[in-house]
């Protein structure tokens, strides 16, 4: 028998032998009090719920396509936002080198729902599934099922084989909407060692672990017994994501794999968690890590020999160097810590992966004679990396660090529209790996060099013959303020179609004249001034001018709307928000009242608010200052943040009011 009957042999017996035992639960028919729930008692608002879900992985040889995962879940619909839950998307990972790839095998599905009292079923066709390519490391597999609308339930399962042992199929208790049961068997034999971590905010209800005999049986004939975890979660609630968090993946209750050793039957032991001290000798000599630094000696000579015998200060070199490689090089929108195309071919195309950029600035710098060395990371979005344990597949990114005499830098260039000194906001998370050209490697926290920053200057003045208001709204953006500005003004393909998205932005105002300084100088503040005109009859109300001094808000709604955060506020960097108003009037008008004087600080002073306002003899002004001392907020201050916001948008909703002198 061949190797790929053999396997397919395993899978049959693998599935007889799964939906015989009590783990699963049936998928043959709805239940009637399923098709008639009216909604999830324990959450009203859900769009959706889960009634069921089962899943078992276990490895069924140590060859190829080894890692087999069974999925079955049912689904009841409650409303069209819940019909959402009818669309699955599988990712399947690949690699073009050695032409490995995960596959989804057994796909059924099946939509329930009541029709004149009788059970309807509508099958899922397999025309309806279909594989589409994400990028080169991933494919997707998509189907929707058919017949979809609220009240209906569903019923999916489907088989999903890889060859990639070392990443064993981590298991989600918890998603978007809330489940009522959860249940996850794994199964490892005892030649594959491996570091399990529950995370998340809620305990198991089924934590129960048992010996299987002779589980796994290899080609050579080789035996091993097995562990088989059964894990459960009941009544879980569903994940709300909100503003200023980094990857739910951090937060999610979830059962996570890491393979630590492989035993083969020949007593061969194969460490896979490694201290870094193996991991720093294996990416020195890596073909994509270190092996590129090494060969790129000569491949900057001619273009950065002037910098490097120039009598100049080393950051000043630095600064050089960073802005011909952020010049010579366009990032083509893939991370990863390993270069794609390696050094010497990113250069000839002018491009690559953030890996190809940055390990080509580590290699310029050093060849200047700078110290500088590769640091890996984990994006926001990609998820914290394992501190505990080296964990190579945690990091998908890296950057660069500069020591320049008693100062350190950190450096990306792959972004066009960072300056010297700045990393991309998505890489602050926490702490990245630093790889020395001499000596060990080591945490290194990755703090930000600056934080949001941005200043706001209305000036107004009325004119006394014609009543019209006139003047000019001055923004002045500093840090990732800056950063984000220029990328967003780079979107626009006019300056008259971004002056059209902001006029919808001041109701009342027209823009008659737009000024940007320092759009290209990445080093100063951008400023951006607009010219203004409005009519007072807009803000008359009856013999009384109404003006709002914030006519640009920081924020027109609290962005934190849920009574409780069971996860950290991550805001990145420190901000730094400030708004000046002054309106010049002419005689003849009085301040009938200003913004009240607003005081607010948290405990700790880990953020204030401060609002002023004077009135002149012919001037209203108002100030206003918000500063959040710290980029991230535990989950005991949630409470006091969302007051803090609730009450600046209080503050901030009242107006400047003057009447007209009675004759």
């Amino acid at each position: 028998m061949n190797k790929y009957a053999t396997l397919c042999l395993l899978l049959v017996l693998t599935v007889i032998s799964a939906h015989a035992q009590d783990g699963d639960f049936p998928g043959d028919d709805a239940t009637y009090a399923e098709l008639e729930m009216p909604s999830y008692k324990k959450d009203t608002t859900a769009n959706a719920v889960v009634l069921n879900e089962f899943g078992r992985t276990h490895i069924v040889n140590d060859q190829d396509n080894g890692l087999i995962h069974e999925y079955h879940v049912r689904i009841k619909i409650f409303n069209e936002k819940g019909v959402d839950a009818a669309t699955f998307v599988i990712p399947i990972r690949k690699s073009e080198k050695n032409g490995d790839q995960e596959e989804v095998h057994g796909i059924y599905g099946t939509t329930f729902n009541l029709v004149g009292g009788q059970r309807k079923a509508t099958m899922l066709s397999q025309k309806r599934v279909y594989t589409e390519n994400k990028n080169r490391y991933y494919d997707q597999v998509k189907f929707t099922m058919p017949d979809v609308h609220p009240g209906s339930v569903i019923d999916v399962s489907y088989i999903f084989t890889s060859p990639y042992v070392y990443n064993y199929k981590p298991w989600e208790f918890q998603s978007d909407i809330p489940k009522i049961r959860s249940e996850y068997w794994a199964q490892i034999p005892a030649n594959f060692v491996y570091n399990i971590t529950l995370q998340g905010f809620y305990k198991l209800t089924r934590n129960e672990s048992s010996r299987v005999s002779d589980c796994l049986i290899s080609y050579g004939g080789g035996k091993a017994d097995c562990s088989l975890l059964k894990l459960g979660m009941d009544s879980v609630p569903a994940f709300v994501e909100e503003d200023y968090m980094t990857a739910r993946s951090n937060f999610l209750s979830a059962v996570h794999f890491e393979l630590s050793e492989v035993h083969s039957f020949n007593g061969h032991v194969d460490k896979i968690t490694k201290k870094w001290s193996d991991v720093d000798d294996e990416l020195k000599n890596e073909d994509d890590f270190g092996k590129q630094l090494k060969r790129s000696g000569g491949l900057f000579e001619g273009w950065l020999d002037s910098i490097k015998n120039a009598k100049t200060e080393d950051v000043a070199k630095a600064r050089w160097i960073y802005d011909f490689i952020k010049h010579w090089y366009k990032w083509d929108g893939y991370t990863g810590m390993f270069t794609e195309n390696g050094l010497k071919k990113a250069f000839e195309r002018h491009g690559g992966d953030v890996a190809d950029i940055n390990l080509s600035l580590v290699a310029a710098l050093r060849y200047a004679g700078l110290q500088a060395d590769p640091v890996t990371l984990s994006t926001r979005e990609n998820g914290l990396p394992s501190i505990l344990f080296p964990v190579i597949t945690d990091f998908n990114w890296v950057v660069v660090r500069l020591k320049t005499g008693e100062d350190t830098y950190l450096l990306d260039a792959s972004d066009p529209y960072l300056p010297f000194g700045m990393i991309p906001l998505r890489c602050l998370n926490d702490k990245g790996r630093c790889f020395p050209q001499d000596g060990p490697s080591e945490w290194i926290d990755l703090k930000p060099a600056t934080g949001f920053r941005q200043m706001t200057y209305v000036n107004l003045e009325m004119s006394p013959d014609t009543g019209k208001i006139s003047g000019t709204i001055t923004l002045q953006y500093d840090g990732y303020k800056a950063v984000d500005k220029r990328r967003t003004l780079a979107s626009f393909s006019s300056q008259d179609e971004y002056l059209e998205k902001v006029s919808g932005k001041l109701p009342g105002f027209r823009i008659t004249g737009y000024h940007a300084e320092n759009l290209k100088d990445l080093h100063k503040p951008l400023t951006e001034t607009f010219s203004v005109e409005m009519d007072s009859a807009v803000s008359m109300e009856g013999d009384r001018l109404v003006l709002h001094p914030f006519v640009m808000p920081e924020f027109r709604q609290n962005p934190f709307k849920s009574p409780e955060r069971k996860y950290p506020v991550d805001f990145g960097a420190t901000e730094d928000i400030r708004t000046f108003f002054t309106f010049k009037f002419p005689a003849g008008y009085r301040i009938v009242s200003l913004p009240e004087k607003t005081s607010l600080m948290l405990a700790g002073n880990g953020a204030s608010y401060q609002l002023e306002s004077d009135g002149l003899s012919n001037q209203a002004i108002v100030r206003s200052i918000l500063m959040q001392h710290k980029p991230l907020y535990s989950s005991d201050e949630y409470f006091s943040l969302k007051e803090l916001y609730n009450r600046i948008l209080q503050a901030e909703g009242s107006d400047v009011i003057l009447a007209k002198n009675q004759k």
